[in-house]
C-alpha cells in the first residue's frame, strides 16, 4: 500500500496513541521504518499530529480538533451510543495532567493578566462588573437559544425593561445570570469550588426555570438525555453524587487558573450533575478561578455557539477536549483584550472614583435630574452634608464636574440615567 498523509491520519484517528510500527503496518505496509518515521516527523512539524511518550512508548494522536470534526460528520443518530466513562475523570491528575498545554496557558496568562501590576483581590472584578454583567449574561443566554440582543439585554439588566414580544422566560434567564455573576463578584473572597458554591450558582441560574423547583441546587436523582448526541449520562444518583465530589476535589487542587477554568467547562457538562442548566453553571463557575486572581474574565461574547456545542459533543462521545480547547482559547483572547482595554481605562482611578463612589453617583444624578447643570457650590454643599472630609471636597467636586460634562447616551447607565434625562441638558449646561 502506497504511503499517503491521509492514510496515516485516518489510521491514527481510528487508533489514537498508536506507535510508529503499528502505523507502518496499518497505514503503509510497503514502506520502510525510516520513511514512516520521516512522514510522522513532518506531520508533527506541520501541526497535524501530536506526539507523546519516548522511545518504544512513543505514540501519535491527531492534533487539534480534526478527529472531533471528522467524528461529527456522521449524524448523531447513526453514531455509536456511549455512556459516562469514569476513567475520563479518574485519569486526570491535578497539576500533572493538563488539558491546556503549557504554551497555551502562558499565552492566556499574558493576555489576561493585569496591566500595570496586580491589585487587591477582587478590585478588578468590581470595577468591570457592570460590563461583565451585560456581556456574560447575554452571551451565556444566547448560547442557550435566548433571542434577546445585547442592547435589549443591557436595558433589561440596567432598567428592568423587558423586550416586547419575547417569552418572559428569556428575561428570567438573563436576570438569573445577572444574579449569579453578581454573587460571584460580591463573594470572591469566600467563594470556592465547593458543593455549597456550585449549588448556589445553580440555584440562582435556575430560579423559576425548572419544572420541579425542588431540584434547584441539588444533584439530579435520575436519567437525562442530551439533544443531538449519542451520549447517555449516568442515571444512578449515588454514582452521580460520588463523581461530583471527585470532580470538585480535583478542580480545587488545580493551581493554574486557566486549567481550572477549562476543567470546569469540561466536566460539569460531562457529568450532567444537575437535571438542567449544567452548561450555564459551568460557564459562570469557569470565571471563578480567573476573577479570584484578578485575571480578565471569560465573557463568551465572541464564542461560536456551534463550535462550542460541537466541542462538548467531542467530550461527551470521545472524551476529546481538542475542539472545546480551541474554542475556549480563541474566545478568551478576544474577551481578555476587551477587558484589558477597560482595565487600562480604570487602572489609576482618582480617589473620588473609588473612595467616594456612591457620593459621586448621587451627586451626578442630582446635577442632571434636579439642578439641571453642574453647580460646584451645590456639589460642595452636598459633599459636606455627606461627610466627605474637607481636604477631599474640592477634588471630589471637580471629579463630579468631569463626570457630568462627559455624560452621553453611551455611558449614562453608570449613573442609572435614561436618554430622556439628558434631553433637556444643553452642552453648555453640562
Amino acid at each position: 500500500m502506497a504511503l499517503s498523509d491521509q492514510a496515516i491520519l485516518d489510521f491514527i484517528a481510528e487508533n489514537p496513541g498508536a506507535g510508529r510500527e503499528a502505523i507502518r503496518r496499518g497505514a503503509a505496509q510497503q514502506v520502510s521504518d525510516t520513511t514512516i518515521w520521516r512522514a510522522l516527523s513532518r506531520l508533527v512539524d506541520e501541526g497535524k499530529l501530536e506526539v507523546s511518550g519516548k522511545g518504544r512508548a512513543t505514540g501519535y494522536t491527531i492534533a487539534g480538533s480534526t478527529v472531533v470534526r471528522a467524528h461529527l460528520t456522521t449524524p448523531y443518530n447513526r453514531r455509536m451510543p456511549v455512556g459516562y466513562r469514569r476513567e475520563f475523570l479518574d485519569a486526570y491528575v491535578p497539576n500533572k495532567s493538563f488539558y491546556l498545554p503549557h504554551a497555551d496557558r502562558a499565552r492566556l496568562l499574558e493576555a489576561g493578566r493585569p496591566v500595570g501590576g496586580p491589585m487587591v483581590a477582587g478590585t478588578y472584578a468590581r470595577r468591570i462588573l457592570e460590563q461583565l454583567l451585560v456581556d456574560l449574561s447575554w452571551a451565556s443566554s444566547r448560547m442557550e437559544g435566548n433571542t434577546y440582543d445585547i442592547l435589549q439585554t443591557e436595558k433589561l439588566i440596567r432598567y428592568g425593561e423587558e423586550a416586547a414580544g419575547k417569552d418572559r422566560k428569556e428575561a428570567l434567564m438573563i436576570l438569573n445570570h445577572k444574579e449569579a455573576i453578581q454573587y460571584v463578584v460580591d463573594n470572591l473572597g469566600e467563594i470556592a469550588l465547593r458543593r455549597i458554591d456550585l449549588f448556589g450558582l445553580h440555584t440562582l441560574l435556575s430560579d423559576g426555570l425548572l419544572v420541579d423547583p425542588g431540584l434547584a441546587g441539588r444533584l439530579r436523582p435520575g436519567a437525562v438525555g442530551i439533544s443531538h448526541s449519542s451520549y447517555r449520562p449516568l442515571d444512578d444518583a449515588a454514582t452521580i453524587d460520588e463523581e461530583f465530589d471527585i470532580l470538585l476535589a480535583k478542580a480545587s487542587e488545580i493551581i493554574d487558573p486557566f486549567e481550572q477554568s477549562f476543567f470546569l467547562l469540561v466536566h460539569i457538562p460531562y457529568l450532567q450533575a444537575f437535571v438542567d442548566i449544567n452548561k450555564r453553571t459551568s460557564r459562570v463557575a469557569s470565571n471563578i478561578p480567573l476573577l479570584k486572581v484578578d485575571l480578565a474574565p471569560m465573557s463568551f461574547l465572541t464564542m461560536d455557539d456551534g463550535d462550542y456545542i460541537d466541542g462538548l459533543i467531542g467530550i461527551y462521545e470521545l472524551n476529546n477536549v481538542a475542539l472545546l480547547r480551541e474554542v475556549y482559547i480563541d474566545a478568551y483572547l478576544t474577551s481578555a483584550e476587551k477587558y484589558r482595554v477597560l482595565r487600562a481605562e480604570v487602572e489609576t482611578p482618582e480617589k473620588a472614583a473609588l473612595t467616594y463612589r456612591e457620593f459621586v453617583r448621587e451627586a451626578v444624578r442630582s446635577c442632571v435630574l434636579e439642578i439641571k447643570m453642574f453647580d460646584a457650590s451645590a456639589v460642595l454643599e452636598m459633599a459636606a452634608a455627606a461627610g466627605v472630609p474637607e481636604e477631599d471636597r474640592d477634588a471630589v467636586t471637580a471629579y463630579v464636574g468631569e463626570q457630568v460634562r462627559g455624560l452621553h447616551e453611551g455611558n449614562m447607565i453608570r449613573y442609572k440615567l435614561r436618554p430622556e434625562d439628558l434631553a433637556g441638558l444643553a452642552r453648555g449646561e453640562v
